[in-house]
């Protein structure tokens, strides 16, 4: 009787600081602390073991330097420094990694044309899991991070053809992986590389991001089918999707019309993905209206197979942003980036920001977003897959300085407390939580410009630095949790 009045007078004061809050709130030995990478972003070796360069590797060695002159050649050297640097995740306290598998690198283009598996890195990603397994880290794997094979395009039909094929080889080779996730933010690389055209494969284009998106999204049913009728009922798996959203308030809090623009932004980058997999296996009915035959069909069959189609929400997260009402752009709406210069009236402040200009820093978005998915959607489970900022001025930083990023510090103390108040007042049912990044790595055509990571990497020496982040994790996670007082 002692031992449970301790643990109960515990719970009633673990509203004191936001740590306190935030152990109380995922207390759960089950939880999945984490921090994430991607294949591309950390591995290098891009010519090394039979790997087929990927459409990021084209688009890096341009001459014109679209990624600031950086690629992800060597970029952190994962390929080579993988179990030291699970021995630094594990020594945070950590009990899980985020990881992506190279399509190029372990399914390639053989010589005859077809894509085959490739044993060197079959081997690669054999050691990984298996140093994983030894470490007692649960692996949250991504089946597609952003790195096709350059032969490939997400605008050819037969893409999810190849998809398949390709991941149901992962799912056949790697039964010990039990959580795996088809794909990541598909509403960065499809408007992106086939909207914008700043990403490969650099298509400017009013419509054919849609068409990507509709065969992300057919590709995605497929494979989650696939799984369930042939693989999860003996391995005992789960799979889902990550999808990418940053909040969006009303410009106006007091104008009906941009309280219906920030929702109809939630409909354009958010529903695009989650409305047919977790709602009604279709677009919702405000893009259907806008875009009118630009936006392809899905079959009945399709309709069917996407909805529920994922055993879990995979949210990724930054910060937020606006919307007002714009009848006459690309979207029905504007978006409002606080700290994009020139995009708020002059005199009005916007707070702070990461050293992306996308990065407006609003811990309550990370509820607001959080609510929205379990209200609107209902996933039984939802993890935070990535969130994460770059320090403003940190790449010119001498180590020493670098180190001390109080700025990140707060951002993930006050965001994992928001976290932790939509679990404990509203039930979400938040399962983990992944800081995005394990290391500083290349950050797409950002390249070394930024820095995410929780350790510092001398791109020159590949030496890891724990910053003090990355120790504020270590002390939340190795402190005694309420059930152990």
């Amino acid at each position: 009787m002692l031992k449970i009045a301790v643990a109960t007078l515990t719970a009633c004061v673990v509203a004191e600081t936001p740590e306190d809050r935030i152990s109380a709130a995922f207390n759960d030995p089950d939880f999945l602390w984490g921090s994430a990478t991607a294949a591309y972003q950390v591995e290098g070796a891009w010519n090394e073991g039979g790997r087929q360069p990927a459409i990021w590797d084209d688009f890096c060695h341009q001459a014109e330097k679209p990624c600031t002159g950086d690629s992800g050649d060597v970029a952190d050297d994962f390929y080579h420094r993988y179990a030291s640097d699970i021995d630094m995740l594990v020594d945070l306290g950590f009990n899980s990694l985020r990881l992506s598998i190279s399509w190029p690198r372990i399914f390639p283009k053989a010589e005859d044309g077809v894509h085959k598996p490739n044993p060197v890195g079959i081997a690669f990603y054999k050691a990984v899991l298996a140093k994983l397994a030894q470490k007692n880290v649960v692996p949250m794997v991504t089946i597609y991070h952003w790195d096709l094979p350059n032969d490939l395009d997400w605008l050819d039909t037969n893409i999810v053809s190849h998809y398949l094929q390709y991941a149901e080889f992962l799912f056949q080779t790697f039964p010990e992986i039990k959580h795996w996730a088809t794909f990541n933010e598909p509403l960065s690389f499809c408007p992106a590389g086939y909207q914008g055209g700043y990403w490969p494969p650099s298509i400017v284009s009013d419509y054919k991001h849609l068409d990507c998106g509709h065969h992300v999204l057919q590709a995605h049913a497929g494979a989650v089918k696939l799984y369930r009728e042939k693989f999860q009922k003996m391995q005992k798996g789960k799979i889902g999707i990550v999808i990418d959203y940053k909040w969006a308030y009303p410009w106006n809090a007091s104008s009906s019309e941009d309280i219906r623009a920030a929702q109809m932004h939630r409909d354009f980058h958010l529903g695009w993905w989650a409305d047919p997999i977790f709602l009604t296996g279709d677009y919702p009915h405000t893009m259907r209206e806008f875009y009118g035959d630009n936006l392809p069909r899905f079959t009945d069959d399709e309709i069917n197979s996407l909805r529920g189609s994922a055993d879990f929400y995979g949210m990724n997260t930054y910060g937020g942003k606006f919307a007002k009402i714009d009848l006459d752009g690309p979207t029905p709406f504007k978006e409002i980036n606080p700290c994009v210069p020139g995009d708020l009236p002059s005199g009005v402040p916007a707070g702070e920001c990461g050293a992306s200009t996308w990065l407006w820093i609003n811990p309550l978005a990370m509820r607001n977003l959080l609510e929205y998915v379990h209200d609107r959607y209902g996933p039984k489970e939802i993890f935070i897959t990535e969130f994460g900022v770059d320090v403003p001025g940190e790449c010119d930083m001498t180590l020493d300085v670098a180190l001390n990023d109080s700025l990140r510090v707060n951002y993930y103390r006050d965001y994992l407390d928001q976290a932790a108040t939509a679990k404990r007042v509203s039930g979400v049912p938040i399962k983990g939580a992944f800081a995005w990044s394990l290391l500083d790595n290349l950050e797409w055509k950002d390249g070394f410009s930024r820095r995410f990571g929780i350790s510092y990497v001398n791109f020159t020496t590949q030496e890891r630095s724990p910053k003090e982040s990355a120790k504020w994790f270590q002390r939340l996670l190795t402190k005694p949790s309420v059930m152990e007082i």
